[in-house]
């Protein structure tokens, strides 16, 4: 209960209202009893304002949200391709009626993930005039057999893809072109389909490229006027 104050035993007297002491009771005394010790401070003393607090907690909250948005730019799914960048003719059986050519592909395997990739399958398929001549199909079943791409790199990996020509699907044209002109240069247009699956985490992805190689002939050796044949010294 407030109160007027009356003069005080020092001589000074205040009409300013009082208000009971909460801590004494009154007496004007504080009991000292162990772990009961009372500090008495001013509402207004600067130690209760916590003047830093919104500061750490917006700090913090920078933070947080540059850690999260850095680990969702590293980890978030990307593009993983895989394209034919060169095919050459590495031996060639030919003849007008049926040809063998052994084929070597290329291909880039670029990883724009931040975190490494592996290839499970590669499927490659080889048409000349329309009409499928070779395939290479190969399948990593072993994490030791898997082709690793890198983080953030390109990976070239070489394919080998055995083509068999009859007569029907254009043997006596690679004969004309390759082995009956006399300028050896002229080119056998192959079109090349690379369906590839690669494997992150616990997530597949699929990537299918379909380009037209222009391959040139190479210089064979004709031991007779039925046959040319090239293999690479």
């Amino acid at each position: 209960m407030k109160t007027l104050a009356s003069a005080s035993s020092n001589g000074y007297g205040s009409t300013e209202p009082t208000e009971q002491c909460r801590t004494c009771k009154g007496t004007g005394k504080i009991t000292r009893k162990d772990k009961e010790g009372i500090a008495v401070i001013s509402y207004g003393d600067e130690r209760l304002a916590p003047s830093k607090t919104a500061i750490y907690i917006a700090i913090a909250v920078l933070i947080f949200l540059a850690v999260t948005l850095t680990l969702v730019i590293m980890f978030y799914p990307r593009t993983v391709s895989a394209n034919t960048v060169s095919l050459k003719i590495v031996k060639a059986n030919i003849t007008q009626q049926s040809t063998t050519i052994t084929l070597e592909d290329t291909v880039n395997m670029k990883n724009n993930n931040y975190f490494l990739t592996e290839l499970t399958e590669v499927n490659i398929s080889v048409t000349f005039q329309l009409k499928e001549i070779g395939s290479n199909k190969t399948s990593y079943n072993s994490s030791a057999t898997q082709v690793k791409v890198p983080a953030r790199q390109t990976l070239p990996v070489n394919f080998t893809i055995a083509a068999n020509l009859s007569k029907e699907t254009g043997s006596d044209d690679v004969w004309t072109y390759c082995c009956n002109q006399t300028n050896t240069t002229f080119g056998l247009a192959f079109q090349v389909q690379v369906n590839t699956e690669f494997r992150y985490f616990s997530n597949t992805f699929e990537y299918s490229d379909q380009t037209l190689q222009q391959v040139s002939c190479p210089e064979v050796d004709k031991p007779n006027n039925k046959t040319c044949i090239y293999i690479p010294s």
